[in-house]
């Protein structure tokens, strides 16, 4: 992610949960590699759903939203908020040969496990949180899950490290709405900081 030191000195949440998305990163592939699990190219199909299915935290969502902030755009996404899709879904043909996602590098917590993590079920065996087409992929390793189930990655347990990094803004919330909170956290607080002859404003 490329984000500016400034920003670093005031989102003090901002290192902690740059520094867990690059931990998930490394475990993500260490996954993928483990058990030969791929999305098809250009699949959408974890997107394709309604924001209620989609929950992120403020603290999540810092890296995207200094991000935006930073294109000088950002009035343009807020404006899209009240879609029923995540605004950040792309689902247009040219876009499927990259990818379905516009902010991939910057995507919260949630985009980043789904597919890749592991929870409990119901009866207490541990199964893979992901898509349809993913759980087809998984279904033939079931051996392989319940001997290495000690190591796997858990959701909850990355959803507890971010809920500590910021226990004020770990509310969970749609992903559209969760985007605007913290939207109008990062342009409130960096305007409240720019206006004070003490600090170098970021520009």
């Amino acid at each position: 992610m490329d984000i500016k030191e400034n920003y670093y000195e005031l989102f003090p949440q901002l290192n902690d949960i740059v520094i867990l998305y690059q931990e998930v990163e490394a475990i993500i592939n260490n996954i993928k590699s483990s058990f030969s699990i791929f999305c098809p190219h250009g699949c959408g199909t974890c997107c394709d759903t309604s924001i209620e299915n989609i929950e992120a935290s403020i603290v999540e969502m810092l890296p995207l939203c200094i991000h935006i902030y930073e294109q000088h755009n950002y009035q343009l996404w807020l404006d899209k908020a009240n879609e029923k899709q995540c605004i950040f879904y792309d689902t247009s043909p040219l876009k499927k040969s990259s990818g379905c996602c516009m902010v991939y590098t910057y995507r919260p917590l949630v985009c980043r496990l789904f597919g890749f993590s592991f929870t409990k079920n119901k009866y207490g065996a541990i199964v893979p949180v992901a898509c349809s087409i993913l759980q087809k992929q998984y279904k033939d390793k079931s051996n392989f899950i319940a001997i290495a189930k000690d190591s796997l990655p858990m959701m909850s347990s990355f959803s507890l490290q971010s809920i500590m990094i910021d226990t004020v803004r770990s509310d969970r919330y749609p992903i559209n709405e969760a985007f605007v909170k913290a939207m109008e956290y990062v342009v409130l607080k960096i305007s409240l900081t720019v206006n004070d002859s003490n600090y170098n404003k970021i520009a």
